[in-house]
C-alpha cells in the first residue's frame, strides 16, 4: 500500500512539472491570434536579452498612415537595450522588476505609481518602478537597462508611422550609409493662424528653404511643415526634400515637436522617414533626425541639423 501510494505521489509530481513547464512557455511565448488565423508569437533579437509579446495590432481609421501596437517587453537581468527612439509616441508600464531608463537627449513625462507627474530632461538616468509610467515622443533618445537579478516586465501601447520599427537605433547602431547635414532655414512662406485664450494657440504651416554642403558640394533643403503650438510648444509634421548638385532629390517624411524655452526662443527635434527621391536616391528608404533651435517665435530662422541613414 505504501509502495503504491509512493509510486502515485512520484507520478502526481512529475505531471506537476510538465504542467508548470507549459504554463511557464505560455507566458513567455503568448501565443494568439493575429485576427487572420495567423498565430503570433513572442520574439527575440538573438543575444539582446529582450523578449516582445505582441499582444495586438491595428490601423486605426483616425490615425491614417500610423500602426498601434499593444505589446509586453520582458528585458533579462542584466541586459541592456540600444540607444533607439521611437517614430511617434509610444506608453509604457512597468509592470514587475525595475529598469534604469537613460535618457540620451530630449524629455520624458513620468507618472509614478503614486500619480506625482514628473518631466526628465537629457541627461539623465532614472529608475522605474512598479506602476510607474512613461510617455515617450519621437524627439526621445534613450535605452533601457535591467541592472537587477531579476527580469523586468513592461507593458506598452505605441502608435508609429506606418512601416516603422518598434524601435529605431540611433548612433552605431543605426543602419544605411550616414549623411550629416547643417544648414540654416528661413522662411519663405507661411500661413499662421491663432485660437484660444489669448491667442496663445498658433497652428497653420511654414516653409523654410536653407542650403547646405555636402563633400564640398552644395545641398539644397526645402522645408515644408504643419504646426500646433500652445505657448510655444507642440507637434509639428510635414515633408523634407533635398536637392542635391547633381539633381537627385531625397523625399522625407517628418514628426516632431517644438519646445519653448525661458529665453523667448525653442528648440525642435524631429523623427525623419525616408520615403523615395529621384536619380541616384529614386529607391532610397532610411531614418533619421532631425534637430535645431530659433531664438525667436514660430517663423524665426531655425539653425538645423540632419542626420540620415540612407538604404538602397
Amino acid at each position: 500500500m505504501d509502495l503504491r501510494s509512493n509510486r502515485w505521489k512520484l507520478i502526481s509530481a512529475a505531471l506537476a512539472v510538465v504542467v508548470v513547464g507549459l504554463a511557464v512557455a505560455l507566458v513567455v511565448t503568448r501565443d494568439h491570434d493575429d485576427g487572420e488565423g495567423k498565430p503570433v508569437v513572442a520574439t527575440s533579437a538573438k543575444g539582446s536579452g529582450v523578449i516582445r509579446a505582441p499582444l495586438g495590432e491595428a490601423a486605426p481609421a483616425n490615425a491614417p498612415g500610423q500602426t498601434l501596437y499593444l505589446q509586453q517587453v520582458t528585458i533579462s537581468p542584466h541586459a541592456k537595450l540600444p540607444e533607439h527612439f521611437h517614430q511617434g509616441t509610444q506608453v509604457a508600464r512597468v509592470i514587475s522588476g525595475v529598469l534604469t531608463y537613460n535618457i540620451v537627449s530630449g524629455s520624458a513625462t513620468v507618472t509614478r505609481a503614486n500619480g506625482k507627474t514628473e518631466t526628465d530632461s537629457a541627461p539623465n538616468k532614472i529608475l522605474l518602478e512598479p506602476g510607474d509610467s512613461l510617455v515617450e515622443t519621437s524627439d526621445l533618445a534613450h535605452f533601457g537597462a535591467n541592472d537587477t537579478d531579476k527580469p523586468v516586465v513592461i507593458e506598452l501601447t505605441a502608435l508609429l508611422e506606418q512601416g516603422a520599427p518598434l524601435a529605431t537605433p540611433v548612433g552605431t547602431g543605426a543602419t544605411g550609409a550616414a549623411m550629416h547635414l547643417t544648414s540654416q532655414l528661413a522662411s519663405q512662406a507661411r500661413t499662421l493662424l491663432t485660437a484660444g485664450p489669448q491667442g496663445s494657440i498658433v497652428y497653420g504651416w511654414n516653409r523654410l528653404g536653407g542650403a547646405a554642403t555636402l563633400d564640398g558640394k552644395p545641398v539644397t533643403v526645402d522645408m515644408l511643415g504643419d504646426v500646433n503650438y500652445k505657448g510655444g510648444t507642440g507637434p509639428f509634421s510635414g515633408f523634407i526634400t533635398f536637392t542635391f548638385s547633381d539633381g537627385s532629390t531625397i523625399a522625407v517624411s517628418m514628426q516632431g515637436k517644438a519646445t519653448q524655452l525661458p529665453d523667448g526662443g525653442s528648440t525642435v527635434a524631429a523623427t525623419l522617414g525616408i520615403f523615395g527621391g529621384t536619380g541616384r536616391y529614386e529607391s532610397a528608404t532610411g531614418t533619421g533626425r532631425f534637430t535645431g533651435s530659433r531664438p525667436a517665435a514660430v517663423g524665426a530662422p531655425v539653425a538645423s541639423t540632419f542626420d540620415l541613414q540612407i538604404k538602397a
